[in-house]
């Protein structure tokens, strides 16, 4: 009765154990392929496309950009003080030497200069009256000396008038002094009362105001900032695939940013050595030629003329990411089929036309652009086409 028992019991473990380490198998085997379960190579996304066509319009690349000018004039107070008096307003044009602020203090300083011209005309009157009293102790001395030669004074009056006639001029000499401290501090008074007299170092615009009428200032503190108006640049972005278009000394037009005017000329100063990676453009700096009207901050287009060797190319709108927002002249980003997986390609907007965006850098014509995107696509992904 006891072998049974035993035997049964062992076939009962041996069961047991056989069922755990089949239920150990599939555990294992269903966590080896889970993480297959995150990649889209056994069930690629299934995208639309289009196929990039030449853009048919003809004219100018537009680039949006900004004038501007090198070196703006800072204006700063000389003295501490506050503002009794403030002109120029942000926006105003000024001319060079015109006031456009005053400090307070001026009554103080104008009264201290009243007394100062005072004690100057004194030690003018004085030194007149010293150096008379002088050239009348030199005369008795000489005539002293004579006298003495002839034998009909003494060497002691002698003595006593050389003595009395170099005091004199010791006194003189004090005076003349006197007067020119005197003179000295009016200069000082004056340099103090033209400090309070803020008057504009350049002919400009004023571009920014950092006080107000009764603020208190200290010496250096920032007043205004004035741009000058002349010469006037242009600083744009160029597409890679346009570089060659311009080269220093090349001439470009610029028209306002809602028209289609030529509104003035600039010519290519400089070029950025490099290539700006993430917008895949050139640097351009331009001095403006010509044009009325035109101010520091102006927004504007620059018109590159269009390479014939390489057409610009029409897309859709709905190509490009929802989250895309498309502008002239800005960079941006859409998805297109290289072989069976999804590339990434940056492109640069050259204008919109309804539902169509003209680029003109990034893609070649031919290419196949996925059309509305799946938010979840991304570079390297596998894709299947069915338009």
């Amino acid at each position: 009765m006891f072998r049974i028992n035993a035997r049964s019991l062992l076939v009962v473990g041996l069961a047991v154990g056989g069922l755990s380490g089949c239920g150990g198998r599939a555990q294992v085997n269903s966590a080896g392929g889970s993480p297959n379960s995150n990649s889209n190579s056994g069930q690629p996304v299934v995208v639309r496309v289009f196929q990039a066509a030449p853009s048919v319009t003809r004219g100018d690349t537009l680039i949006p950009a900004a004038l501007s000018i090198e070196g703006v004039a800072l204006v700063t107070s000389q003295r501490d003080g506050a503002i009794a008096q403030l002109r120029a307003q942000e926006g105003s044009r000024v001319s060079k030497g015109e006031v456009v602020a005053r400090l307070n203090g001026d009554d103080d300083l104008r009264a201290q200069l009243r007394q100062a011209e005072l004690e100057v005309k004194r030690l003018q009157v004085e030194q007149r009256q010293l150096e008379a009293l002088t050239k009348l102790d030199r005369n008795e001395f000489e005539r002293e000396k004579l006298l003495a030669k002839d034998g009909f004074t003494s060497q002691h009056d002698v003595e006593h008038a050389q003595f009395k006639f170099e005091a004199a001029s010791l006194e003189l000499e004090k005076s003349r002094v006197a007067s020119q401290a005197a003179q000295s501090k009016v200069e000082a008074v004056k340099a103090e009362l033209k400090k309070t007299v803020i008057g504009a170092p350049i002919s400009g615009l004023v571009t920014h105001r950092y006080v107000e009428l009764g603020s208190s200032v200290a010496r250096n503190d920032k007043l205004l900032e004035i741009s000058p108006l002349s010469p006037l640049q242009v600083k744009f972005q160029l597409p890679q695939a346009e570089r060659s278009n311009l080269g220093r000394g090349s001439v470009v037009g610029i028209s306002l940013i809602d028209s289609d005017t030529v509104a003035a000329s600039a010519r290519v100063r400089r070029i950025q050595p490099v290539a700006d990676p993430a917008s895949n453009t050139f640097g351009y700096v331009a001095d403006v030629i010509g044009g009325r009207g035109l101010m520091p901050g102006l927004a504007v287009n620059v018109r590159v003329p269009r390479s014939e060797s390489s057409p610009n190319l029409l897309v859709p709108q709905s190509a490009f990411p929802d989250s895309s927002n498309l502008r002239r002249g800005t960079a941006a980003t859409l998805f297109v089929v290289d072989g069976n997986r999804c590339a990434v390609r940056s492109v640069w907007v050259n204008s919109l036309e309804g539902d169509q965006v003209e680029v003109i850098s990034g893609l070649n014509a031919g290419d196949q652009v996925i059309v509305s995107p799946p938010p979840q696509l991304k570079a390297g992904d596998f894709v299947s086409v069915k338009n």
